[in-house]
C-alpha cells in the first residue's frame, strides 16, 4: 500500500480518485495526484476526523477501503496472476466457474484456491447460454464444488449478456420471453438448491435491446457493468445496484483485469458474503 502525495502519479492515484468521485467528492480521476487530488484529500480527511495533511497513508486507505470496497472479476482469459503481487485495495474476487451447459473454467479451481490462502472474499459466476436448458446450465455451475454457505462466499452469480460467438444472439431477439424464462428458472433452482439469493450481472443496453427490459427480478441483487465516472443507470426493476463493474478489460491477455466495487461499503461486502 502506497503513501500517496502531490507528485504520484499511476493506477493507485486513479483508484484513489475514483473511491472519492464514488464517495461524491468533486475530483478529476486521471491518476495524477496534483494539489486539486490534494484539497479533496483533505477535505475527505477533515470530514472522517483524520489527520487533515492532504496525504494518502494508511489511515486514510483504511477509511477508503473500508467506505468503498474494491474488487475484481477473473475468468481463464486472464491467465496465471501474480497474487503476491495483487494491490492491497482489491478485497473480493468473482470468479468464472462455467459457461452453458458444458464448459468449465479451467482456471477456477486454481483461483479459488489462490484466494482461499490470501483470505479474500470470493465468489463464483456462469455465463448464460441461452439456447441450453436451465437444469443443465445449473449442473455444470454448482459441479464447480463451491460451498455457497461458507463464511466469505459471495452468492453464486449469473452473466447475463451478448453470446459468444455474436451468430447466436439473433436467438434472444426472436425467442424473448423463452429467454427471460430461461433467466427465472436458472435463478430458482440455484436459489433452491444453494439457499442463496443468486446475483444477477448484465448492463442496460443488452438488458433492453435483446431482453425487452423484464422488470420482474428486483429481488435479486444487480451487478451493473457501466464504465463510466457517474453512478450508474439502472434497468427496471432494481431501485440500487450491489455491485458496479466500473471499468472492462480491453486485454486480458495483458494482465488487464475487470474493475468493481460494493455499494453500501465493508458492511454491505460482509453481508453478501455471510460474514458477522
Amino acid at each position: 500500500m502506497s503513501t500517496l502525495s502531490v507528485g504520484s502519479v499511476g493506477a493507485e492515484v486513479q483508484l484513489l480518485q475514483r473511491d472519492l468521485s464514488f464517495l461524491g467528492y468533486n475530483v478529476t480521476i486521471d491518476g495524477d495526484f496534483g494539489n486539486g487530488t490534494k484539497a479533496i484529500v483533505t477535505q475527505f480527511q477533515t470530514d472522517h476526523e483524520l489527520s487533515a495533511d492532504g496525504v494518502v497513508g494508511p489511515n486514510t486507505w483504511t477509511a477508503l477501503d473500508n467506505l468503498v470496497p474494491q474488487g475484481l472479476d477473473i475468468s481463464h482469459h486472464n491467465g496465471s496472476i501474480n497474487w503476491a503481487g495483487l494491490s492491497p485495495h482489491i478485497q473480493f474476487v468473482y470468479c468464472k466457474a462455467s459457461q452453458g451447459a458444458t464448459f468449465t473454467d479451467p482456471m477456477f479451481q486454481s483461483y479459488i484456491g489462490a484466494l482461499k490462502q490470501k483470505q479474500l472474499i470470493y465468489g463464483a459466476y456462469h455465463f448464460l447460454t441461452f439456447q441450453d436448458s436451465a437444469e443443465s446450465q445449473v449442473d455444470n455451475f454448482l459441479n464447480c464444488g463451491l460451498d455457497f454457505s461458507a463464511p466469505g462466499t459471495l452468492p453464486p452469480a449469473l452473466d447475463i449478456e451478448e453470446q459468444v460467438p455474436d451468430s447466436l444472439n439473433p436467438y434472444i431477439l426472436q425467442n424473448r420471453g423463452a429467454c427471460v424464462q430461461l433467466i427465472s428458472d436458472w435463478l430458482q433452482l440455484v436459489q433452491t438448491r444453494t439457499g442463496r439469493t443468486p446475483v444477477i450481472y448484465s448492463y442496460k443496453s443488452f438488458w433492453k435491446e435483446y431482453l425487452g427490459n423484464p422488470a420482474t427480478f428486483g429481488n435479486n441483487p444487480l451487478w451493473i457493468a457501466s464504465y463510466q465516472v457517474n453512478q450508474p443507470g439502472l434497468p427496471p426493476g432494481w431501485n440500487d445496484y450491489a455491485i458496479w463493474q466500473y471499468y472492462g478489460a480491453e486485454d486480458e491477455s495483458a494482465g488487464q483485469r475487470d474493475q468493481n466495487l460494493i455499494k453500501g461499503g465493508m458492511g454491505a461486502l460482509k453481508k453478501l458474503a455471510l460474514i458477522g
